[in-house]
């Protein structure tokens, strides 16, 4: 039986490889999509949203419009707007994306397997490797199912954070004053 201490050192070096295994070219594209884009709307089911709505927040942070698709605030989709889209391997992702698609707005997925019927629809895909079916083009896992993948997206978007930070000039003051003001934090964030 594993021990706690060598399942941390496991999962860590597996989100290693599967983030050091990610194009530096992909990235800093998924970057000028999201600087171009009038709105961004990000797409994820199950335990792929949480790095969907993380993601989302941060972005919303730095200044952009962003949103997370079937929220009620949600606005439609169109030209000039950007779907990101976490996993893209499901029919119901694909359905999104073709209505995507029909509204005239670009597609980026973030995803394990570009070549895919979804990845033909995307204007950019992402190659993050992480684990889903455990085929030999995924950086295979220990962890149940997808988890590699949902923590290496987790992890990944908020790299790509810190990268538009920096490209972009947003300080973190800006971000901190642009958080939700009705948690009763008492403190400031670091």
């Amino acid at each position: 039986m594993n021990t706690y201490k060598d399942l941390v050192h496991t999962v860590i070096q597996e989100n290693l490889e599967t983030l050091m295994a990610v194009n530096p070219e992909q990235i800093q594209q998924l970057i000028t999509e999201i600087q171009q884009a009038k709105t961004i709307q990000l797409y994820g089911m199950g335990r792929m949203q949480l790095s969907v709505r993380g993601f989302a927040m941060r972005l919303k942070h730095m200044g952009f419009d962003s949103y997370v698709v079937y929220d009620t605030t949600t606005p439609c989709i169109g030209k000039g707007d950007l779907l990101i889209v976490h996993c893209a391997v499901t029919n119901v992702e694909l359905n999104v994306i073709q209505l995507t698609k029909k509204a005239g707005a670009r597609i980026v997925l973030l995803t394990a397997h570009p070549e895919n019927e979804h990845g033909q629809y995307a204007d950019l895909c992402v190659h993050v490797p992480g684990q889903i079916f455990g085929t030999e083009t995924e950086i295979r896992s220990i962890q149940p199912m997808s988890t590699l993948l949902e923590q290496s997206l987790f992890l990944f978007t908020d790299i790509v954070t810190m990268m538009l930070m920096k490209q972009c000039n947003v300080s973190l003051e800006k971000m901190k004053n642009q958080h939700t003001n009705l948690e009763g934090l008492s403190g400031d964030f670091a």
